[in-house]
């Protein structure tokens, strides 16, 4: 292993620029994150990529399907066998938490135990750039701190967000949490609304996020050279960094609110190339059935059903293949899901439904790690039912399949919201009433569906061509914006213009505020005539009046 590495870096001296440049590619080792890092690890093949995460992420991802081995270089935070049994501990922690507290409360409750995980890889990252020298740097935007380590190092600074929405500052736009639509925005009511519901968020923030700051502010790392006083809260919070920010989500899933041209929707990062068609018990009974009559069912790597929801869940199905005949359903259930499943399934006391979930033609149980891309792909899969992270999201929808949501934390309420809202699928999840929400902003995560209600928005959605015809345009933006191979050009574009697109930014949002909206010439042309006016007329007033003598 040393002696690949110092063939490595010897490459990185003397190989000549025309293989390339040299990227450093920084993510943390959860699935959500890692994975899309990875395709576009695999789409910069022509360039000498080092990959730096967590030893987590080989649990998710067979690093040795990189198409150009040669080039690529993997290192972990801490490559022990110890490490990656903490970090599995720490990642089925934080899920069992996630899962049943609102985003906030769980931030707070797992923020030493994430410092610690971050500060880690902090250091792995400030070590490594002390070593050698990179062109880029291509990070997870969650990272701490990158922007201020890019400028500090003079390096071209990339970042990849894998989710986005919109900012609680912007007042035009509804906030994510709110649950409003842009049609509502246009309303005075519900603008008025947007602004109280993003200041009574804020405030309720405010009151758990100062022991946090306290605590980050003294976590932060401070590795002896020329990196020693990178990371302080001035740094990198008024660090002004020209960061190429790619975004891979659908450019119309949330509604943009960045024209800058470091700004950049790729859409979902999918390498149809790299899905191998392979022959097993699973892809046959996949192959023997008619298009579009397939519903697959998955909740991600990490996600856990309560039992009250996999219960409704499957009481639902249960209805829906009773009425629909011709369909079948595929259940990807791992570990304590497929466990909820068994159970649900010996307590079930409708004979016709358990009769139908024993079928194994209509029914097929998967309790193992699957190639969702592959299954997606195919036209016999008609429907996915998902938890909605973002991965999820965009791959459903970037082969064209309706989603039924079943959010359980994080942003997948909003995604599945917005997916409500934008007709590719539906969502179990009912927002609460704005007042409810107002009082109570992070009170929704204890949600309940019934079995009725999964049954009839599975039979509103089946072979519903309004959905299908939504769902095709969703897909053909998706492919449209360019994806992985869109992504490595625009990396490419911005290293070899030096980082800077400034040339690239609109005259408007290069004027100070004040010109921008047209304040300085209101104040010359109407302000101040009304103002003279006003003077002379209040002058002409004052002025005493000639009194006629007799």
């Amino acid at each position: 292993m040393k002696v690949n590495g110092v063939i490595f870096l010897c490459l990185l001296a003397f190989v000549p620029q025309s293989f390339g440049f040299n990227a450093l590619i920084i993510t943390n080792g959860v699935a959500g994150h890692v994975i899309p890092m990875f395709e576009l690890a695999k789409g910069m093949h022509d360039h000498n990529i080092t990959f730096l995460t967590d030893r987590l992420a080989e649990t998710y991802i067979d690093f040795k399907t990189y198409p150009n081995l040669s080039s690529f270089r993997l290192i972990y935070t801490n490559d022990s066998i110890e490490a990656l049994v903490d970090q599995k501990k720490m990642a089925r922690e934080m899920s069992e938490y996630f899962f049943n507290h609102s985003l906030l409360d769980s931030l707070i409750h797992f923020m030493p135990r994430m410092i610690q995980s971050m500060n880690l890889l902090l250091n792995k990252i400030v070590h490594t750039l002390m070593m050698e020298r990179f062109d880029v740097i291509i990070a997870n935007r969650f990272i701490f701190g990158i922007n201020a380590l890019c400028k500090e190092a003079n390096i071209s600074c990339v970042t990849l967000t894998p989710t986005v929405m919109s900012s609680m500052t912007n007042i035009n736009q509804p906030n994510s949490h709110s649950y409003l639509t842009s049609k509502q925005m246009s309303e005075l009511k519900y603008r008025i609304y947007n602004v109280a519901f993003a200041v009574r968020l804020l405030l309720s923030v405010g009151k758990k996020i100062i022991p946090v700051i306290n605590l980050l502010s003294k976590s932060f790392p401070q590795v002896p050279g020329p990196f020693f006083n990178t990371f302080t809260f001035k740094n990198i919070f008024l660090t002004k960094s020209k960061c190429l920010n790619i975004i891979n989500v659908p450019p119309t899933l949330y509604p943009p609110s960045d024209s800058s041209p470091y700004t950049r929707y790729m859409g979902a990062f999918v390498d149809e190339s790299s899905i191998s068609d392979i022959d097993n018990e699973l892809t046959r009974w996949i192959k023997s059935k008619s298009n579009n009559s397939i519903i697959y069912v998955a909740f991600g790597s990490s996600a856990l059903i309560r039992f009250d929801r996999m219960k409704s869940l499957i009481y639902g199905l249960g209805e829906f293949l009773f009425q629909t005949t011709t369909a079948s359903v595929l259940l990807a259930f791992r570990n304590f899901n497929y466990d909820s499943y068994r159970t649900v399934l010996d307590e079930m006391v409708n004979v016709e439904y358990k009769r139908i979930f024993l079928d194994e033609q209509r029914v097929k149980v998967e309790n193992q790690f699957l190639d969702q891309k592959w299954i997606l792909r195919q036209h016999r899969v008609s429907l996915f039912i998902s938890h909605c992270g973002m991965g999820s999201v965009t791959e459903g929808l970037y082969f064209q399949k309706l989603i039924l949501c079943l959010p359980l934390c994080n942003d997948q309420f909003p995604n599945a919201f917005m997916i409500d809202q934008l007709g590719v699928g539906q969502s179990l999840f009912v927002p609460p009433s704005p007042w409810k929400l107002l009082l109570r902003p992070n009170s929704f995560h204890y949600y309940t569906f019934t079995a009725s209600s999964v049954t009839i928005k599975l039979l509103t959605m089946w072979r519903n061509s309004t959905y299908e015809k939504a769902a095709r345009i969703m897909s053909l933006e998706i492919k449209h914006a360019g994806g992985v191979k869109r992504a490595v050009e625009e990396i490419e574009f911005f290293v070899r213009s030096n980082g800077d697109l400034d040339r690239y930014v609109p005259f408007p949002s290069t004027l100070p505020f004040y010109q921008r909206f047209l304040l300085d010439i209101i104040f010359i042309y109407m302000i101040l005539p009304m103002a003279i006016m006003f003077c002379v007329f209040m002058k002409c007033c004052k002025r005493p009046r000639k009194e006629k003598k007799d």
